[in-house]
């Protein structure tokens, strides 16, 4: 076969050179001799017949040189030789060769790192196969927040089963269980998901052992109660065992049969969250002691579904407008708003959480920018290095080396520095990876922010690599393949290119002062930002206060349990020992798992298709505001006289009175809960604005609903502590819990200056301190790049510098003459990265998620003047050495 014939070729050039070479001396000879012998026929003398094949042969290395350029494999014999020809070079320059490897890998390794957070958090596929073909449906909302992102069960039935352009629709919702291994163990919190009966087969997930649920599984409610585990709780429980199927296990109390165990590289439909357990939605009343099957006014469903072939996501968006306008119609009080759009996970992961997106496109643009300022910084470093190779490349050219062949080895030297930079990059990255992995998460719920240098990351590594041959290398090659040939070949080591400005080399080092200004400043911002909020305070009490979890479907409580249990938990709690007050609470500031509800406040017009307005809320029993120390600005707090039976109140913030009732006293105005149709509500009260999911987002709507009017099955003891040392509550919640229910499990017992230390202190800091990093790789790789193109330029005015040392210039003015394009370049730099810092710190400030306050000038003189300085420290040893330049020695080498 031709292909093999190709190969065996290469493989001769390539391994048996001395052998192919000594093959075509002998081919040639021989045809030499040939022609030599047919002229001696004609009668010529053997030395005449000899020179007239010579003639009409052509030369025998010429014809060798033919036969070599049409031979099969040649380019990549020529590449060789060019590889190792670069290497060569480099090793005699291993001073260059550091600088630039050290560069690269400074850009690489932060752009590598900051991609694999960004796929952590919004690029990674779902973890299933063919993941392109599953699609997100959600309800449209154009709020950032959204507390309708959710579908009800009889919704999900319409649309699974009147859809045209779906394999398969599959519903899941998570869900805490209390898992017992066996009837007599204590029950322990674990977060699994309640899922549709084909929601492996949409998926396309095929468990490890076992099977996955069947749809007949999911049909009656109550009848099947059979559970598939994940591949993290069959090795953390079972110890891996192949026999674990058709075990038993105890979930809120039923007994389960254990029919599969998922695969090891399925961790389900988010990002974060790692389910330890499926169970069928089927089985949700049993195990909840409510039923949401039934009721199409409760969203708590959310909706993957898997195309079929042939079909895209605008035909699949057509189908569902369609049945969703058939649900408006049918139930108008209920889905009368009812909207919902198609896209893909991509998209729905973009959408999901704004703050996650604009924090990995912040790092995303600053890791952008330190690539950049490496390339630029290896770009200038080859364009000096290129006046020692002068000489060199012109001797080249002279003997006839064509100048694209020069250009391709230029450029093979190029990409082994880059390569050498993202090997080097891929281990700066390593460690970052490693040390985002080592952040503790304050929270029970398996979340897992799992970064990784996976295929991918290499493959994006590899990618930037060679980019960044071409971003820092083809300039300078093109450049250095013209030279002047005779003043090259006459130079011994001076720079003979044609004389021209260094603008692109002053405009590539004045735009690296620039970015690194740019980001130092958002650096200082943000560590500023951070300061004046810590200071400020989360506007709640952090010190004395013991925090513990709760939740009472885990043991599957009725309403009128589930009432009791809690109106005992807090009555015993506020008399135990060192107990000072207590509360109940369905959401802890700063804590993960806070939720928002829909309003809709009174005489407040909607716009076109909107259900209602997402806001934050905590549903908080009577005694919250004051063990939380959370100030109530207006009006009054819960009582304990507000009951069911009596008017639905609330308590909001002064964000949410100031956005709805402007210049007005909000006491006694109403607002309906969920959608228009939900009962009327009356603020009570108005209380002082929180922090609510972090310490630097702006101030949010937030609304507090009574527990006794607002049962909720989750909730967090709140428990105020008389010692400074609040953990030491911990043994007595404990106990008090147990002599209430000995099989209600706990979880999330920490304190709260635990929870606020790592959510409002160590998150901020560490943002803040990968910006400043980011900031001060582009302030070393500035240093270096300025230093390079300082130093280039005295060379280049070697001569002039002798001259004017000569007739008489001293070295001060010298070493100010050089000093001052320095100082030139660091200006030009610093006045275009203050306006573009200006302009970015004012995009981060103006987000929804981040508030930084007024950060004044201090950051902004403080970074301009650091920069400054460093741009004359870089520049002062090129200074001092133009100023010892020989005048004799400098003319006589010219």
């Amino acid at each position: 076969m031709a292909w093999m014939k190709r190969a065996h070729s290469i493989y001769r050039l390539l391994f048996r050179r001395e052998k192919v070479e000594a093959e075509l001396d002998a081919e040639v000879n021989s045809y030499f001799d040939t022609l030599a012998e047919r002229h001696m026929e004609r009668g010529m003398s053997p030395e005449d017949a000899r020179r007239a094949a010579r003639v009409q042969f052509e030369g025998p290395e010429q014809v060798k040189e033919k036969v070599r350029e049409v031979r099969v494999g040649t380019m990549i014999d020529a590449t060789l030789k060019d590889v190792r020809y670069a290497l060569r070079m480099l090793r005699k320059n291993p001073g260059f060769l550091a600088v630039a490897v050290c560069s690269l890998a400074i850009g690489i390794g932060a752009t590598s790192a900051i991609y694999s957070i960004a796929d952590a958090m919004l690029l990674r596929p779902l973890p299933v196969p063919h993941a392109s073909e599953v699609i997100a449906i959600t309800p449209v909302s154009d709020q950032p927040f959204s507390a309708l992102n959710l579908v009800s069960y009889p919704d999900y039935k319409e649309f699974r089963d009147r859809n045209r352009t779906f394999e398969g629709l599959a519903a899941s919702s998570y869900s805490f269980f209390g898992f017992a291994p066996n009837r007599d163990t204590l029950p322990r919190m674990k977060f699994g998901m309640v899922v549709s009966g084909n929601f492996f087969q949409v998926l396309g997930v095929e468990p490890t052992l076992g099977r996955g649920f069947r749809p007949e599984e999911d049909q009656a409610v109550g009848r099947d109660a059979v559970a598939v585990l994940s591949h993290d709780l069959w090795v953390s429980e079972y110890d891996a065992k192949r026999s674990v199927i058709g075990e038993k296990v105890w979930l809120n109390g039923i007994e389960f049969t254990i029919i599969g165990v998922a695969s090891e590289s399925f961790t389900g439909t988010d990002q974060f969250l790692r389910p330890a357990l499926y169970v069928p939605l089927a089985m949700s009343p049993a195990l909840t002691n409510t039923n949401n099957l039934d009721q199409r006014q409760v969203r708590w469903l959310s909706l993957k579904a898997r195309l079929k072939p042939g079909m895209g996501i605008p035909q699949a968006q057509a189908d569902l407008s369609a049945i969703a306008g058939v649900l408006r119609k049918t139930y108008p009080n209920i889905d009368g708003n009812l909207r919902v759009k198609v896209e893909s996970q991509f998209e729905y992961q973009l959408h999901y959480s704004p703050p996650t997106m604009a924090f990995a496109v912040m790092l995303g643009i600053l890791a952008l920018c330190v690539l950049l300022v490496a390339c630029a910084n290896v770009a200038g470093l080859l364009l000096s290095r290129a006046s020692a190779r002068a000489r060199e490349i012109a001797v080249r050219l002279a003997i006839g080396a064509g100048r694209i062949s020069l250009v391709r080895q230029l450029l093979i030297e190029n990409l082994l520095v880059a390569i050498l930079g993202g090997a080097a990059g891929l281990s700066f990255a390593f460690a970052m990876v490693k040390f985002f992995n080592s952040l503790p998460l304050p929270t029970d719920i398996p979340i897992k922010f799992a970064v990784q240098l996976d295929s991918r990351v290499l493959l994006f590594t590899a990618i930037v690599a060679i980019a960044s041959t071409f971003l820092f290398g083809l300039s300078p090659a093109l450049r250095s393949t013209r030279p002047e040939l005779v003043p090259a070949l006459k130079a011994i080591d001076a720079v003979t290119f044609k004389r021209r400005p260094l603008w692109g080399r002053n405009l590539m080092v004045s735009a690296q002062v620039a970015l690194s200004l740019a980001l130092l400043t958002i650096s200082g911002v943000m560590v500023q930002g951070f300061g004046v909020q810590l200071a400020q305070g989360p506007g709640f009490r952090t010190n004395h206060l013991f925090l513990m979890s709760l939740n009472t479907t885990l043991v599957r409580y009725t309403d009128a349990q589930k009432k009791l249990f809690f109106e005992q938990l807090l009555e015993k709690t506020r008399l135990a020992p060192g107990v000072k007050s207590a509360a109940l609470a369905s959401a802890v500031p700063l804590a993960i798992g806070n939720s928002p509800i829909g309003i809709v406040p009174e005489r407040h017009q909607l716009p076109r298709g909107q259900e209602s307005i997402s806001v934050f809320h905590s549903v908080v029993s009577d005694g919250y505001f004051e063990t939380m120390g959370v100030t109530i600005v207006k009006g009054r707090s819960f009582l304990e006289s507000d009951r069911q039976n009596t008017t639905p109140v609330a308590v909001v913030n002064e964000q949410l009175a100031r956005h709805y009732w402007p210049g007005q006293n909000p006491i006694g105005k109403r607002f309906h809960l969920r959608n228009a149709n939900g009962p009327w509500v009356q603020i009570a009260g108005v209380a002082r604005a929180t922090k609510v999911l972090s310490i630097t987002e702006a101030p949010l709507d937030f609304v507090y609903l009574p527990l006794a009017q607002n049962p909720q099955p989750q909730m967090t003891l709140i428990a105020e502590s008389k010692s400074p040392d609040a953990t030491t509550l911990a043994p007595v919640l404990r106990h008090t819990v147990q002599q209430i229910d000995r099989n209600m499990p706990v979880f999330d017992v920490r304190s709260m200056a635990d929870l606020y230390e790592n959510r409002a202190v160590k998150t901020p800091n560490m943002m803040a301190s990968i910006v400043a990093i980011l900031g001060f790789m582009g302030l070393i790789l500035t240093i270096v790049g300025l230093y390079g193109l300082v130093a280039y330029s005295v060379s280049r005015r070697t001569r002039e510098i002798g001259i004017r040392m000569a007739i008489g210039a001293d070295r001060k003015s010298v070493s100010r003459m050089v000093l001052k394009q320095g100082f030139v370049l660091g200006i030009a730099g610093v006045s275009v990265g203050l306006v573009i810092g200006i302009l970015a710190c004012r995009a981060i400030a103006s987000s929804a998620f981040m508030s930084l306050g007024n950060p004044g000038i201090k950051p902004f003189v403080a970074v301009s003047l650091l920069l400054i300085l460093t741009t004359m420290g870089a520049t002062y040893l090129p200074a001092r050495r133009a100023s010892h330049i020989d005048p004799m020695q400098a003319l006589r080498d010219e």
